[in-house]
């Protein structure tokens, strides 16, 4: 594996293991209640990121990728860590034959491997933060997914970025936030201190 594949594969791998961790801490009691995310239940916003980490696989190993954002229902499960669990397996077996400049569809049209997985690689990293902050937690990205989320947020135009489906209205961080609760508020979400605590 080479430099520019160990880095984009660092990142997925990475993001993935945040994602499996949040689930993990997930309460049986949470799945139903709503999430920071308007109009979705923590159960659908981990469905909706575990196609996200479906579609990192699949770009991945060369499948057929869908276009458009993950759709919630089809990505239920009864058991979302093992079905986690097993792309990430997949992933760490797919990474060192990867050919990062083969093309690849992302919502930029046909582009090499390596730009493709920066979407899915940053919304899941994003809604690894939703997960804990729908259930009362503040938690910071580990300091490299957190500069290459920024990368990719600061790359996308605005109105690209706060278009229908997209991200809402930035909010104001609070004085001395921390450098994820000040792109999670750039990105429309509430970093005041959580409202709620679920056992």
């Amino acid at each position: 594996m080479n430099d520019a594949t160990a880095g984009i594969g660092r990142m997925a791998t990475e993001a993935m293991g945040l994602f499996i961790e949040a689930v993990e801490q997930t309460a049986p009691a949470s799945w139903d209640q709503a999430s920071n995310l308007e109009g979705w239940s923590v159960r659908d916003l981990v469905a909706h990121a575990t196609g996200s980490a479906t579609k990192i696989v699949t770009l991945v190993e060369n499948g057929e990728i869908w276009r458009g954002p993950s759709e919630p229902a089809k990505w239920v499960s009864e058991d979302p860590t093992a079905r986690l669990r097993e792309l990430a397996a997949r992933l760490r077996d797919a990474l060192p034959g990867a050919d990062l400049e083969a093309p690849r569809v992302s919502p930029e049209g046909e582009v090499p491997l390596r730009r493709a997985l920066i979407y899915p690689v940053s919304d899941l990293a994003l809604h690894s933060w939703d997960v804990y902050r729908s259930q009362g937690r503040l938690v910071e990205l580990p300091e490299q997914l957190l500069v290459f989320c920024r990368g990719l947020v600061e790359s996308v135009p605005e109105g690209m970025l706060r278009r229908p489906g997209g991200f809402g209205p930035a909010r104001t961080a609070p004085t001395h936030s921390t450098p994820t609760a000040w792109l999670m508020a750039h990105l429309g979400r509430s970093v005041d201190a959580p409202a709620r605590r679920t056992s």
